[in-house]
């Protein structure tokens, strides 16, 4: 503001606080990835190593998005986060060298694993959508109670869970998935000769979509996830 000053005099300048601006910069969030990845089976090693691939991929091309990739195989007894939340390759090379396979099927942990990892990122403000992609042939075999070792699924005498019991437990913790905001891509790896169909329950229980891709290369996930990722980023999901 301008002092009043006699003419032909220097005006003297003041700056009060109400006069100062400052534009504060949004941070953008970029979405995560999650791969829960069925690593029991004869066909573990094919699913682990195709989304490694699809990982590596997606990493490559978030580079300007902001994007994060996480991988979460399930295999024994229960899911492990093997590569947490990440923009980074290098990260993911030195996580990924490894890959879990074999033994039992734990689909319920991986799921709910998947859910903690989800809304622990979004919490954390770096990340806005979150989209699940679930690698698996539907057939699980291991209780989320076993999983988390309780005591009584974990006795010697406990009674083992009844198809009918562990599908309904998938059904229920796929209802939890869905209002958690999380979005869900199923893409189903079972042979059509002994499918049970149970894959495409989970989408629909999840209210997301579903591909049928059995023998899927690292590059099909990849495209598959991007294309789920930009309607998730559109709302169109």
């Amino acid at each position: 503001r301008r002092a009043r000053a006699p003419e032909g005099t220097e005006r003297t300048v003041f700056v009060e606080k109400s006069d100062m601006r400052a534009k504060k910069l949004a941070r953008k969030a970029g979405a995560l990835v999650i791969f829960v990845v069925d690593a029991s089976g004869s066909m573990a090693l094919n699913r682990m190593s195709s989304a490694k691939g699809a990982g590596m991929r997606l990493l490559a091309e978030s580079y300007t998005s902001r994007d994060q990739v996480c991988i979460i195989p399930f295999c024994g007894e229960e899911a492990q986060v093997l590569m947490p939340p990440t923009k980074s390759i290098a990260m993911a090379r030195n996580r990924l060298d490894r890959l879990p396979c074999g033994g039992g099927s734990p689909l319920a942990h991986g799921i709910s694993t998947a859910v903690r990892v989800g809304l622990n990122a979004q919490q954390s403000g770096d990340v806005g959508r979150v989209l699940m992609v679930l690698l698996t042939d539907g057939r699980a075999n291991i209780s989320l109670s076993r999983s988390l070792k309780d005591p009584e699924a974990i006795a010697e005498d406990a009674p083992k869970p009844t198809q009918d019991e562990l599908k309904e437990e998938i059904r229920d913790l796929c209802g939890k998935v869905y209002q958690s905001g999380i979005q869900t891509l199923v893409i189903d790896t079972e042979n059509a000769f002994v499918s049970t169909g149970f894959a495409k329950e989970i989408a629909t229980a999840c209210q997301g979509n579903y591909y049928y891709l059995p023998n899927a290369s690292d590059a099909a996930i990849a495209s598959a996830t991007s294309e789920a990722m930009a309607a998730t980023k559109s709302d169109k999901f």
